[in-house]
């Protein structure tokens, strides 16, 4: 019997849902009151909380039916789904007060879920997995042909973004991807309609491809880039994908919710609370079975390195989120992710951002700090961040005057990636919303501490005796941690006026490694001169294997040549970035203003756009990338 056996799961489940009861049954009592240390959950959260209730003993069916009966309903793109779940799975245990309230609820949210504003090109793509779930299972339910037809509508619409993409638009992320996962996995297991299953079916096969060629055994980690991801998946700590991993996989996920959840350790990064709402969220993921195809499950559990992977996904132009009446709008885009992996780390980088690119991890690295890995505490990740005035990961930070929470660390950079096996340049410039009042502009690489430090770093040629240092020149950085080595050598740093240029400092439960653009009075910019500002870095993650010792390493990276200037012709800009060493040329030019981008080149050659690549697979035997290929 293989680990995802649907018999395994279920007795998985059995075991998340007990673990659950046993810290939250008497959180909410029959009367709806909260009794948790943590702030109160919302409508969304107290439902999924009642699917481990209903899988319970008369008692907790009892509650969950009392606290059916007493929510107060609200328009939620999570809820219909589960209103419906609830009542796929344990309508025989529900009083005929909560069916009719659940029915209710549903039928409601029908206008809303075949909204043309729900599609699978959004910014929220898990949206259109829940409320294509929605509108097949109520359709059927209910014998609503028409929202039975809006559903079908929209499930061909993924299958056509899966026939021109390798992923969804919402592609790589430990939140959202095994949202859109799971929904997909519900239509399958409850819609009756044979061409709906099957091309659900087929849908969820797609996304399992993505999550079996992007994980990364060694770490028990899905590989960069992310699309979208909150704090908690930035520092690689447990969070949505965990679960249904552990789910479908069981203890061949060594970080998963019964090792690391329940409890978690108290360095653990938590997203918006564990009451409030990681555990009620990891209930939800559970309650379902999963169809992860025997050769793709195969490929996430055993494959053979080196692994590469190159995943075509588009984009949506977008405004700035957080500067609502700025009227710029960033281009829509079309691009190659490519990731790198093997058994000691994994390096990913994405064509362009996310939409504003604030949440994305554009460049992604996570590797293994001893050998073999097997706890959290022996993961490490890094990513970047373009910070203005010194904000700090991991605490409140104000944007635009407006407090933001903890949950988030936004990058207040846009950035390009191109790279090619474990080497990868990413080209930054700040956004400039901030222009009028500036103390600071830098380029940050971020490494996290919660549960360990770092064990070298190098600042040039200076071995860093307390892990921090500052340069007044500018000069690559040199790691090494567990069996890695790492560089970063910075592009050209625009200098506004800075103290110095590269700095090396532990803030927090950070490692932050900054190349600096400005540091000094706080003052006005020229929007345009912070856009025309370049920043940036080339990244080499190496095994240390592949040296005999570090200074090896440090030849190796040293022994290149780096060109990166802004020229003007006819009153527009064009930044040209080349990067040479023996073995590679990594070349890129684009217009730091209009974002177009016109040479992207790997060894004199266009960068590969294959609509999905990896190590070993023949894609065709993808669903829908055979039709693709028959069609053109």
């Amino acid at each position: 019997m293989h680990e995802w056996d649907i018999q395994l799961q279920k007795s998985r489940r059995k075991q998340i849902y007990e673990l659950y009861r046993k810290y939250m049954f008497d959180k909410i009592d029959d009367e709806l009151n909260w009794h948790g240390k943590e702030r109160e959950p919302g409508f969304r959260e107290i439902m999924w909380h009642c699917l481990p209730l209903l899988d319970g003993d008369e008692h907790a069916i009892t509650r969950a039916n009392r606290i059916i009966e007493a929510v107060p309903l609200q328009v939620c793109h999570f809820t219909p789904m589960t209103s419906l779940q609830i009542l796929l799975k344990y309508k025989d245990r529900l009083t005929k007060k909560a069916v009719e309230k659940l029915e209710g609820y549903v039928k409601n949210s029908l206008p809303g879920a075949a909204s043309d504003k729900i599609h699978f090109t959004m910014y929220n793509d898990n949206f259109a997995s829940m409320n294509t779930f929605t509108l097949l299972a109520a359709g059927e339910m209910f014998g609503d042909e028409e929202a039975f037809k809006t559903g079908m509508q929209k499930l061909n619409q993924l299958k056509e973004v899966l026939m021109r993409c390798g992923t969804i638009m919402e592609y790589g992320s430990p939140t959202y991807t095994p949202i859109s996962t799971h929904a997909l996995a519900e239509i399958v297991n409850y819609i009756e309609d044979h061409e709906a299953k099957n091309l659900a079916r087929q849908c969820e096969e797609r996304m399992w491809a993505e999550i079996a060629t992007h994980y990364h055994a060694p770490t028990a980690h899905l590989a960069g880039p992310y699309s979208r991801a909150y704090m908690v998946d930035s520092v690689g700590h447990p969070h949505n994908l965990t679960a249904l991993l552990y789910l479908v996989f069981g203890e061949k996920i060594f970080i998963n919710p019964v090792t690391n959840m329940f409890p978690p350790h108290k360095q653990q990064v938590i997203h918006c609370g564990l009451e409030t709402l990681m555990w009620p969220n990891l209930a939800w993921l559970c309650s379902g079975d999963c169809h992860c195809p025997d050769y793709l499950a195969d490929i996430l559990l055993n494959k053979a390195f080196p692994y590469n992977v190159i995943t075509t996904s588009e984009c949506l132009p977008s405004p700035e989120y957080i500067y609502e009446d700025c009227k710029i709008e960033y281009p829509a885009y079309s691009g190659p992710n490519t990731t790198y992996m093997t058994e000691d780390f994994a390096i990913g980088t994405a064509y362009s951002q996310f939409h504003d690119g604030a949440a994305s991890e554009s460049f992604y690295t996570v590797y293994r700090k001893k050998v073999p890995a097997s706890h959290l505490e022996d993961i490490g990740v890094v990513f970047s961040r373009y910070i203005i005035n010194e904000k700090i990961p991991g605490v409140e930070n104000v944007y635009n005057g407006r407090v933001h929470g903890v949950e988030s660390f936004r990058d207040e950079g846009r950035k390009f990636g191109l790279q090619y096996k474990d080497c990868a340049m990413v080209v930054y410039k700040p956004k400039h919303f901030e222009a009028n009042n500036i103390s600071s502009m830098k380029l940050s690489i971020i490494m996290p501490c919660h549960f360990n430090t770092i064990e070298e770093i190098w600042l040039g040629t200076d071995k860093l005796s307390s892990l921090e240092g500052e340069s007044i020149k500018p000069c690559t950085i040199f790691v090494k941690d567990g069996p890695v080595y790492m560089a970063f050598k910075p592009l050209e740093l625009t200098n506004h006026g800075r103290r110095a240029t590269v700095k090396v400092e532990k803030v927090k439960n950070f490692i932050m490694i900054s190349f600096y653009n400005y540091e000094g009075p706080a003052k006005s910019f020229d929007p345009k001169d912070i856009i025309l500002t370049s920043a940036g870095f080339i990244a080499h993650i190496k095994s240390s294997s592949e040296f005999k010792d570090i200074n090896r390493f440090v030849s190796f990276v040293e022994d290149s040549t780096l060109k990166d200037k802004i020229t003007s012709q006819m009153g527009a800009y064009t930044r040209w970035v080349r990067y040479t060493r023996k073995d590679l040329d990594l070349h890129f030019a684009y217009s730091p203003i209009s974002e177009g981008i016109m040479i992207a080149t790997i060894n004199g050659c266009p960068r590969p756009k294959s609509i999905f690549e990896a190590t070993g697979l023949d894609s065709r035997v993808l669903p829908f990338l055979q039709e693709n290929l028959l069609r053109s």
